[in-house]
């Protein structure tokens, strides 16, 4: 039978044996870590630098995610401006010369051009990042513009009966005009902005250009006007007016269309500013948590050993102890 000092002793190793255990598996962490397991205790009980430190890191990995989407949305919007402004520029070049050269087939062929750009300028508003339409306002799960076919049967629509150029320009400055049909039946967003994007502290960037902005729509009035002029049944010298006054109409909107791209680039640049803030201090804010919690490796490393070296002769102890026997003891 064991005696009671045998189980005392037995105790005994297996309490020190699950205290070593426990020490060597702490260490083993902060060896291949870097980091001290026990922070608090580390700390000495004062944990408050370390919260502070955690809440803003917090905060920064908030702006960094607030900064990309926000370079993404605006980097989308600059691509399809920039996309509208080549297309449109293009067909201002090849239409402006439709009064030298007045064919029914080329006059055909410039209106088809036409058509092809209002496509472009329509798809190219309805671009979108992580599924959310960017010109659209706060509607951002719904287009911003109709397609090319809704779009022109509303421009026959409102031109239905009208022959002459004076006309046709008077019904589609209604038709783009404030509060006009293009504003009300072809925009399909919400009339209010999206929020500022917080990509700082105290520091946004607003970014509000909606399809139903000023330069878009005198981009896109002149690129319909043109269209208009595939109608065979109005006179050629209407069909070249409409396309002479539509090429020149394009190059004179070029200029409140470059402003409106350069405010969207400024918008850009103090996104990318605050992203290049943020991170230099995220990367500060992050090494200064390192000095506040990181193991020093070779003490770390040599208390693991010196913790292993225990451990090895508890285990050879315990087994020594395990293998006495009567005739052992009697020898």
């Amino acid at each position: 039978m064991q005696s009671v000092g045998d189980m005392a002793r037995a105790l005994v190793l297996r309490t020190n044996q699950v205290r070593l255990r426990s020490e060597m598996d702490k260490l083993a962490v902060e060896v291949s870590t870097g980091l001290v397991k026990d922070r608090a205790k580390h700390l000495g009980g004062d944990v408050t630098g370390l919260t502070a430190i955690d809440r803003t890191l917090s905060r920064l990995n908030a702006y960094r995610i607030n900064t990309t989407e926000a370079a993404l949305v605006t980097g989308t919007m600059q691509q399809s401006l920039g996309n509208i402004q080549d297309a449109s520029t293009n067909l201002a070049q090849n239409i402006l010369g439709a009064e030298l050269t007045p064919s029914s087939g080329l006059l055909d062929t410039m209106s088809a051009d036409a058509e092809a750009t209002i496509n472009t300028v329509l798809s190219s508003l309805n671009q979108t990042v992580a599924g959310r339409f960017v010109f659209s306002g706060t509607a951002t799960d719904t287009p911003a513009v109709l397609d090319f076919e809704a779009m022109m049967t509303a421009v026959d629509a409102a031109t239905t009966g009208l022959t002459t150029y004076a006309d046709i320009a008077t019904a589609m400055d209604g038709f783009f005009g404030p509060g006009g049909t293009f504003a009300t039946a072809i925009y399909s967003g919400s009339d209010d902005p999206i929020a500022p994007f917080q990509i700082g502290e105290g520091e946004t960037a607003r970014v509000d250009i909606r399809a139903t902005a000023q330069p878009l729509r005198e981009v896109l009035k002149p690129i319909v006007m043109a269209a208009i002029a595939r109608d065979t049944s109005l006179e050629s010298d209407v069909r070249v007016d409409l396309l002479r006054h539509a090429g020149a109409t394009i190059m004179a909107a070029q200029e409140s269309f470059s402003t409106l791209r350069a405010g969207l680039g400024a918008a850009e640049a103090r996104i990318e500013d605050g992203m290049a803030q943020n991170a230099a201090e995220r990367t500060a804010t992050s090494m200064a948590k390192l000095d506040l919690i990181e193991a020093e490796p070779y003490e770390t490393a040599a208390r693991y050993e010196s913790v292993r070296a225990q451990l090895e002769s508890i285990y050879a102890i315990t087994a020594r102890s395990q293998r006495l026997s009567l005739t052992e003891f009697i020898r």
